[in-house]
């Protein structure tokens, strides 16, 4: 039996779904299964760039591109001089640095850009003529594939093999794969070649094919395989919009609304806390498998004696819907009453500039800082409580991380991930959910009754105990049931 994962895209800012896939990837490994993980999109950066910062081991990678072209997945390894090598004319270097060299041809209107990782290796090279993008050139070990473009906008892609000849091309319009050409097919539009990669996977009937991001993938997967391998759905966000939902009629969030019309061909669909199966089975008219499993687990609770209670902690994407700004303004305000308090925000993300002018507005620089991304595994223990705005959660990994590292949990009253870790005045506040223009206030009123309850100290026990139902063990013993049943 194998287990195939499927996703779209990987970069820097992994939202929540990838490290759920990384959680599962650990927890799979408890109980020797043989997983693999799918990205279907078009990824210009080495994948391996993005997968090794979240521990997915190589050999597990699946990336659509590569796969079609013979590629295994491994780090870059095309050096600037190499690149410099096959340019044949005379060339001159005009500027470098740690991020890309720019190298111009001589006698010709002709540059190109080379654009370094971190390690100096070749991440991609762009050529420019008479200023304009033209053509761009991705690399692992050797050449993997060149793009080209017309006005700005990307027309055509060829991809090679190990050995430099071409593995396939395909054709794009309004950045949307028009044509494939591929061995001795012709393939027409997106979902047409993401089939022709499954049928090449050769999907057998007893293994296990988990979808975490459904949306186009699996309208054209369903119908082919429904009945002809195992299939699941991960739920992931809440899954209906609640305002607009009157009686029966469900309005459904867009993300799963295909999967949840065709819900009765699926064999599971998985959601990661008992309250959404609870009101997912009740609306959804045919009978459906739905099982509970946490889309994360923790080894170990932590107990540190030695942290800061007035530091409050922050991680996530730095994304417009987690509402990171109404946790600085809430913060800035607190600090009048709260000398002491702190915040650091972890996470890249597009919001980044926004809250940096924020922060800089408020005069807040001096106890609110960016963080950037990391590895959160033993850094929350040092902080007094971990703080939220965001209004929707499917079930906040972060959330399982600070509660397993003792934190007690300042965060919106919502459905689901809040709910599932907070004991309201015990293990943390819940304050009221409201138009964004009111949350901050309603965010500043939690924080101060917080400290006057003293749950910065008394809660983390009570977070102990709620960690202790995610541990590891639990967890896999949970994929393991499902995985097995028939």
């Amino acid at each position: 039996m194998k287990v195939y994962n499927i996703n779209k895209g990987i970069g820097y800012a992994s939202s929540g779904v990838e490290y759920a896939q990384m959680y599962r990837q650990e927890l799979l490994a408890k109980i020797d299964v043989d997983d693999y993980y799918i990205f279907l999109d078009y990824i210009s950066t080495n994948i391996t760039v993005f997968t090794d910062l979240m521990n997915f081991p190589r050999e597990k990678v699946i990336n659509i591109y590569s796969y079609l072209s013979g590629r295994p997945i491994v780090e870059s390894a095309y050096t600037v001089d190499d690149f410099l090598a096959t340019i044949g004319d005379k060339y001159e270097i005009v500027s470098q640095d740690k991020k890309s060299v720019k190298v111009k041809v001589q006698g010709m209107d002709l540059v190109y850009q080379i654009w370094l990782l971190k390690n100096g290796l070749v991440d991609r090279v762009d050529r420019l003529e008479q200023g304009k993008l033209t053509e761009c050139y991705d690399y692992d070990a050797s050449l993997s594939n060149m793009q080209e473009f017309n006005d700005g906008k990307i027309t055509r892609r060829v991809f090679y093999r190990l050995d430099g000849t071409v593995a396939f091309e395909q054709f794009y319009q309004d950045n949307e794969i028009t044509v494939t050409f591929i061995e001795d097919h012709i393939i027409y539009g997106k979902l047409d070649f993401y089939m022709y990669f499954f049928d090449k996977l050769q999907i057998q009937k007893d293994d296990v094919v988990i979808v975490d991001r459904a949306l186009e993938m699996i309208e054209a997967f369903l119908p082919a395989y429904a009945g002809k391998t195992r299939i699941m759905s991960v739920v992931h966000a809440e899954h209906f919009s609640e305002g607009t939902t009157e009686g029966d009629h469900v309005v459904w969030n867009n993300f799963y609304e295909y999967v949840f019309d065709h819900a009765e061909y699926f064999d599971a669909i998985i959601v990661s806390t008992e309250r959404q199966r609870q009101i997912l089975e009740k609306q959804l008219p045919n009978k459906t498998r739905i099982v509970t499993i946490p889309v994360g687990y923790v080894e170990k609770v932590v107990s540190k004696r030695n942290y800061d209670p007035y530091a409050l902690v922050s991680a996530s994407r730095l994304a417009i819907e987690k509402h990171l700004d109404v946790i600085v303004r809430a913060v800035a305000h607190a600090k009048k009453q709260l000398p002491k308090l702190t915040l650091d925000i972890y996470g890249e993300g597009t919001e980044r500039q926004k809250l940096e002018q924020l922060i800089k507005e408020l005069d807040a620089g001096d106890y609110i800082r960016l963080m950037g991304h990391k590895k959160m595994k033993g850094v929350y223990a040092k902080y007094g409580a971990y703080i939220s705005a965001s209004t929707s959660e499917g079930f906040g990994l972060s959330l399982l991380e600070a509660t397993s590292e003792s934190l007690p949990i300042i965060g919106v009253d919502v459905e689901y991930g809040n709910r599932e870790f907070v004991q309201p005045g015990k293990s943390g506040i819940l304050y009221e959910k409201s138009s964004i223009d009111e949350l901050d206030q309603h965010l500043y009123k939690a924080l101060i009754e917080f400290y006057q309850k003293g749950l910065e100290n008394s809660g983390r026990k009570v977070a102990q105990k709620v960690a202790k139902g995610f541990l590891g063990s639990v967890v896999a013993k949970k994929w393991q049931k499902l995985l097995e049943s028939k």
